[in-house]
């Protein structure tokens, strides 16, 4: 089975669910720009999100870092061997004792959930599926995993991240613990990693670099310690840069407090100048390709547009205990396209009360 075409003519959540249902094998590329991803089946179950022709881009080795299962000095030890000697990179993580099997397992599902929620947030780029199963890689240590209950848990996490950033809007907020709050006796390992750090001095973005977790995860956990009143907000932001006036001699900086307070402003005016200048350049807008979408192969072409609608009614209803009270939901849920629902309600009356739904013809 070959696919391939646009993002926004066919939503990655559609494709996934295409590739799961068929129980195909094989390997998924997206791109968009400069960004590559790659997501490999076998019998519609993912194994793996790693390249291996893209050594130098593996996302296993920054996630081991950023988790805190591997250190900087241990993961430039192992990329020294896998130079040296060729070998894939979970047989060196296993003969070298840098993790269990039981912890490389671990480690490889949950990149492949982070790395899946990150690529269900692009909104544009290119496509392609080769169904072929020699493609699949065989690792040192292998995992299959539902593709449907990954695909619900990251549109939980795109769901959430949204409530979440509404409140924290900013890294650069600062969070404080609240006067004479108790912390709950039951916490969720995310929440015990997180309160510690949160002291009414560091922002969001420097706990999110100390606390060995994923930005989502953090995000979970610090709402919810907002929500039961544990902390609260200190800071909103940074403040603003302060020049200087023409002429004016600095002063000279105190030892201790003085000093530190000096370092704590020049940090927060680079932090401000980073978000003056570099977001504009981080958030351009990817070039879409003028190129018209490559003819889809009979086998997916013959997918029409009412059967995508009931593979999204269906998949909704699994991921939020209900079908929707009206098929727009489905498309700002990113299941399917707006287009395609508009072309079936245009063929069809759609109704439901959440337990159950009918289509009739117009």
């Amino acid at each position: 089975m070959a696919l391939q075409g646009n993002l926004d003519d066919f939503s990655l959540p559609e494709i996934l669910q295409l590739i799961a249902v068929q129980q195909k094998s094989g390997v998924l590329k997206l791109t968009a720009g400069d960004e590559i991803g790659v997501i490999f089946f076998e019998g519609g179950k993912v194994v793996s999100t790693r390249d291996r022709r893209r050594n130098a881009k593996d996302p296993l080795k920054p996630f081991l870092v950023k988790t805190g299962r591997l250190t900087d000095p241990q993961l430039r030890q192992v990329e020294t061997i896998e130079n040296e000697s060729r070998r894939e990179l979970t047989d060196i993580l296993l003969s070298g004792n840098y993790l269990t099997s039981e912890q490389l397992g671990h480690a490889i599902e949950d990149q492949i959930q982070d790395t899946l929620h990150q690529l269900l947030t692009w909104k544009t780029g290119a496509y392609h599926f080769s169904g072929d199963s020699r493609t699949v890689p065989k690792f040192a240590v292998n995992v299959r995993l539902n593709t449907e209950g990954l695909l619900m848990e990251s549109m939980r996490r795109i769901d959430e991240m949204a409530r979440y950033r509404e409140e924290l809007s900013s890294t650069a907020m600062v969070l404080r613990p609240k006067a004479l709050a108790v912390p709950p006796k039951e916490m969720t390992e995310a929440e015990r990693r997180v309160l510690p750090l949160i002291d009414g001095l560091r922002p969001i973005r420097d706990i999110m670099a100390q606390s060995k977790l994923v930005d989502f995860e953090v995000y979970e956990a610090l709402h919810h310690l907002l929500e039961q009143g544990v902390v609260e907000i200190s800071l909103s932001a940074a403040p603003p840069k302060v020049t200087p006036m023409p002429g004016a001699t600095a002063p000279r900086v105190a030892p201790r407090g003085g000093l530190a307070l000096a370092i704590g402003t020049l940090v927060l005016a680079l932090s401000l100048g980073l978000g003056i200048y570099g977001s504009p350049a981080l958030l351009a807008p990817v070039q879409r390709s003028a190129t018209p979408a490559p003819w889809a192969p009979p086998e997916i072409g013959g997918v029409d547009d009412a059967a995508r609608v009931t593979l999204a009614l269906e998949t909704y209803r699994t991921m939020r205990g209900k079908y929707p009270g009206e098929l727009a939901t489905l498309a700002r849920a990113g299941l399917v396209s707006s287009g395609t629902v508009e072309a079936v309600s245009k063929r069809y009356r759609y109704k439901s009360d959440g337990t159950s739904y009918s289509r009739s013809p117009r």
